[in-house]
């Protein structure tokens, strides 16, 4: 009878034991207030017991919140449409798993921001969540910002919207960068800037960040004062000039080994309007500007606005500075992708850029995605990547991606391809039978491969 009892009592220890190490646990850290304006650190700690597979965290965050990666804990990190995750193919082994981002708080806001989010895995092939207990953040209004401008959380993301309507319906400030191109003479590359602001008069700068081994020297100015620092090319305008429209150039002078397929600028235009600082995005156009002139820049830019062809001669090709040697691509299996070759679909997309449906589960990555149709070709050529850019119309948008891949390291390796490229919101998306699909119903279709 002892013998028997004994029996039992180290089964039953046995069993809790069992259950201990298959506990699986989250917890979450954050301050208990941030002033806007500032940054702040979220801090996850997850037990995961006996878990080996894929799995994922994520988190939502309001708008005017940003993230970045601090610690991945080896997973793969993104963040878009306000959306954290981390994904892992396949978790460490440590039992306790430690990740962390930063939180960016927009200076104008301010209220009480509640934090949850959702931890998922696989266990015995069925998909499993742990939802996360709700953590307060009490977001203090920024000293610097007026008591008027400051707003609620809850309300940041409609207000926003209202005043940029506002300010498109009161002036429309555009400015539009010429695709950079080579010098006909030398190695210099050379960019070219319309600037559209209507009768605006006042203070106004563009700021064009320009990456690593290039010069920018100034070569129209349009009177405005031309600096180059750290990696930032500069016109400064206390005064705009009188015509609506006008143009600004500038040429690049590349350090040795570097080429135009080395180059990704990115700017934008600043102003000052009703005592407030407004950004417009500098926008990239295959156009040519050297027809442009105060007469016709209305004109261009309308037709830039509503897709139109544009009433300036086209650029028929751009030159690269030199040839690159051709690289051996590892052979994959890749999914077959079959497409019209002429004509358009009932999107407006040219068939040859269609995004055309496949069967089974696949990877994508989304490059870019714009309220008006571009053209694929000519919009990511300077990337030369291996694939071609497809289009597809989803939710409002035209988004442009490459793939398709089997499997999701494919498709990883793609994405960290298209951001040493320049592109660095690039993001991998996930289909079934021409459909987009959660990235974890994906990964669970294919075995977290």
């Amino acid at each position: 009878m002892i013998k028997s009892l004994s029996t039992i009592f180290l089964f039953l220890l046995c069993s809790l034991a069992v259950h201990a190490q298959n506990e699986i646990s989250v917890r979450m850290e954050v301050p208990q207030e941030v002033v806007a304006g500032q940054e702040f650190l979220v801090s996850v700690e997850i037990e995961k017991g006996n878990l080996e597979e894929f799995s994922r965290f994520q988190q939502e965050l309001p708008a005017g919140f940003t993230a970045v990666q601090e610690n991945s804990g080896a997973a793969d990190f993104s963040f878009d449409n306000q959306r954290v995750r981390f994904i892992w193919l396949k978790l460490p082994a440590q039992a306790i798993l430690s990740i962390s981002y930063r939180v960016k708080v927009q200076e104008r806001l301010k209220g009480n921001l509640t934090l949850f989010g959702e931890f998922s895995y696989v266990e015995n092939n069925e998909r499993r969540s742990i939802v996360i207990d709700k953590k307060s953040v009490n977001i203090l209004p920024s000293p610097d910002v007026a008591a008027a401008d400051q707003v609620e959380i809850k309300d940041f993301a409609a207000i926003m919207s209202a005043e940029q309507a506002d300010v498109a319906s009161s002036i429309s400030v555009t400015a539009i960068r010429q695709l950079p191109f080579a010098s006909k003479t030398g190695n210099d590359i050379m960019v070219h800037i319309l600037v559209y602001k209507k009768s605006m008069n006042k203070f106004a700068k563009i700021e064009e960040r320009i990456p690593d081994g290039f010069e920018a020297k100034s070569m129209e100015s349009a009177d405005g004062l031309f600096t180059f620092k750290n990696g930032v090319a500069k016109y400064v305008w206390m005064n705009l000039p009188e015509e609506p429209g006008f143009k600004v150039s500038y040429r690049l002078i590349p350090e040795a080994g570097k080429t135009l397929n080395d180059l990704v600028v990115d700017g934008t235009l600043s102003y000052i309007q009703e005592g407030r600082n407004i950004e417009v995005k500098v926008i990239q156009e295959d156009i040519d500007l050297s027809g442009v002139n105060s007469e016709n820049a209305a004109a261009v830019v309308a037709a830039i606005s509503k897709g139109e062809t544009v009433p300036v001669q086209k650029v028929e090709k751009q030159v690269t500075l030199v040839k690159p040697p051709p690289v051996e691509e590892k052979k994959e299996p890749v999914l077959k992708e079959t497409r019209a070759t002429t004509g358009t679909g009932s999107s407006g997309i040219p068939k040859t850029q269609l995004l055309a449906v496949s069967d089974g589960v696949y990877f994508r990555v989304q490059l870019a995605a714009t309220k008006r149709l571009q053209d694929a070709a000519s919009s990511f050529s300077k990337f030369r990547f291996s694939r071609p850019v497809l289009i597809e119309s989803h939710q409002g948008y035209y988004k442009y991606s490459v793939g398709s891949y089997p499997n999701y390291s494919q498709a990883r390796t793609s994405r960290n391809t298209a951001a040493s490229k320049g592109i660095s919101g690039a993001f991998i998306v996930a289909y079934r039978n021409g459909r987009r699909i959660d990235i974890m119903d994906a990964l669970q279709a294919t075995g977290g491969k």
